[in-house]
């Protein structure tokens, strides 16, 4: 990372900027990484081929453009990753006419390969002179169709957990009042995941269904802050989860009184964990839940031989995790495996099952950029550690679990609705698991399952 130069990432925010006032389409394309969040208020996954669909169109329909990029600052981070602020004004001309638009771009880039990519462009408007009637005419002159308006509007969010920063997404009905106070879930996903993976399937969702819905970025993850990065913490988890509902409480859109949680995979085990000592939540849901304990730990992971250390299994792993929490606390360096692979034996999910991990490793489906695929291996003890299964009796919140038959820890459900006080109710159906993590269908039936218990 100290080798990285700023002026190498800034250039390509400036060349890329450069190059639509020159209608140069392939460099424009060329700037992004395979997928890319690109936010004008409503963020999106999109890829380039995407961004030069809708951008070529209108913006080759004005007579020239100019766009001015400067100011910038640059802060990297671990290991391949830097962030930019930047200041930009664009002047668009059309038949003598122009109107110009200034604010902020907040960009992200990874470096792939030899070259810095985009995979976050937020544009942040501040100020704009001129003609504003311009984007109607030149959309018109481009034939372009009015634009579509959402079913749900974004309102982004930071808030301090630990003197760590974690940003959220507040997924709200488009069509409600602007003081509605709406019932509200926060929604959390798999392990290492990012909040444009997964919980946003069903954020937008349930927005759309009328409750206010929350995803964020745990620490250590995506937007959020904290070292090293790609820690898997339950602990520290648990804590973002609780000023999460925090955040919730106090939200003038938000009924303090219907807050519930929706854990997807592991997240199911990080709110059934808080919700069993958090009497602000009112309603729980689990879908494609990972709950394990000890002994599923050790049945999960029994076969796994770790280079360097004695052993295998759980003990191995664990010893793994402890030293490489010594270098980190010695000199910083964190060791990072991928998360999933289908070939490397360190991967905290290893399967030698490629169209069993294609959720993960492909880049069309959950492999974006903003997620990276690493896990720190430092994370093993606590993870393994970590029982999803002692919350149950505790818990008094009414509890769907929504899960596939033969899901990805069957018997991790079985047990904890057999350890419940109060019987959850339970759906069973016949989809692959990783259909509820990008599956539109399953996600349909998942989501009308979660927005009718928790109404």
């Amino acid at each position: 990372m100290s080798t990285y130069r700023a002026e190498d990432v800034t250039s390509v925010v400036e060349e890329m900027a450069q190059a639509i006032d020159e209608r140069l389409w392939d460099r424009v394309a060329g700037a992004f990484a395979s997928r890319v969040v690109l936010d004008y208020g409503v963020p999106e996954l999109v890829t380039p081929d995407e961004i030069v669909a809708r951008w070529r169109p209108m913006m080759s329909a004005f007579d020239r453009m100019r766009h001015t990029v400067d100011g910038s600052t640059v802060r990297f981070e671990p290991v391949d990753r830097a962030r930019v602020d930047a200041r930009f004004r664009a002047d668009h001309h059309l038949d003598g006419a122009m109107w110009q638009l200034s604010g902020n771009y907040e960009c992200e880039l990874v470096m792939h390969g030899a070259q810095w990519k985009l995979t976050r462009l937020r544009m942040i408007y501040q100020d704009s002179s001129g003609d504003p009637t311009l984007l109607e005419k030149v959309r018109i002159k481009a034939g372009v169709p009015a634009p579509v308006t959402p079913s749900y509007r974004i309102e982004r969010l930071t808030f301090s957990v630990g003197g760590e920063r974690v940003v959220g997404l507040l997924h709200l009905p488009a069509s409600a009042p602007l003081d509605a106070r709406l019932p509200a879930a926060a929604v959390l996903g798999p392990i290492t995941s990012v909040k444009e993976q997964v919980v946003a399937h069903y954020a937008r969702r349930l927005a759309t269904a009328g409750f206010a819905a929350l995803t964020i970025d745990f620490r250590h993850h995506g937007e959020s802050e904290g070292l090293p990065r790609h820690l898997e913490s339950p602990s520290r988890k648990l804590e973002d989860i609780r000023a999460a509902i925090d955040l919730l409480a106090s939200h003038h859109n938000v009924d303090p009184d219907r807050i519930a949680l929706v854990g997807v995979c592991a997240g199911a085990g990080y709110v059934a964990a808080t919700a069993a000592s958090d009497a602000r939540v009112k309603k729980l849901a689990l879908v494609a839940p990972w709950l394990h304990d000890a002994s599923l730990a050790r049945d999960v992971y029994r076969d796994r031989e770790v280079p360097g250390c004695p052993g295998i299994g759980v003990a191995a792993l664990i010893e793994a995790g402890r030293e490489a929490r010594q270098r980190f606390d010695a000199d910083g360096t964190a060791e990072l495996v991928p998360t999933a692979s289908a070939v490397d034996r360190h991967a905290a999910v290893y399967r030698d099952d490629r169209a069993f991990l294609d959720y993960y490793l492909s880049e069309q489906r959950g492999g974006i950029p903003q997620w990276g695929n690493r896990f720190a291996v430092m994370s093993w003890p606590e993870w393994l550690d970590f029982d999803a299964i002692a919350s149950a009796p505790a818990l008094r919140q009414p509890t769907l679990i929504v899960d596939a038959e033969a899901g990805l820890l069957p018997e991790g459900r079985r047990r904890f609705a057999a350890a419940m006080q109060q019987a959850p109710r339970v759906v069973l159906t016949d989809d692959g698991p990783f259909d509820f993590f990008d599956g539109a269908t399953t996600i349909d039936r998942a989501t009308a399952e979660v927005v009718a218990h928790l109404a």
